[in-house]
């Protein structure tokens, strides 16, 4: 579930740098910071977070 997670967002993420490369190449640099980088503030800092946290979670084990 976790490793799904983490897929998801790499998924996404490659999603958005296309969009992004999209409004480039058709100059709508508007769309470009208001969808583009907001899409990805808002996707790093939930989900990009989350999964910082997951990987920590891996490489440092709670043993109770």
């Amino acid at each position: 579930m976790k490793t799904s997670v983490i897929m998801g967002v790499t998924h996404m993420s490659l999603g958005v740098f296309i969009k992004g490369l999209n409004c480039v190449y058709n100059k709508q640099y508007m769309e470009l910071f208001c969808e583009v980088f907001g899409g990805l503030v808002i996707l790093w800092g939930l989900f990009g977070w989350m999964d910082a946290l997951v990987i920590a979670k891996w490489f440092n084990p709670i043993d109770i």
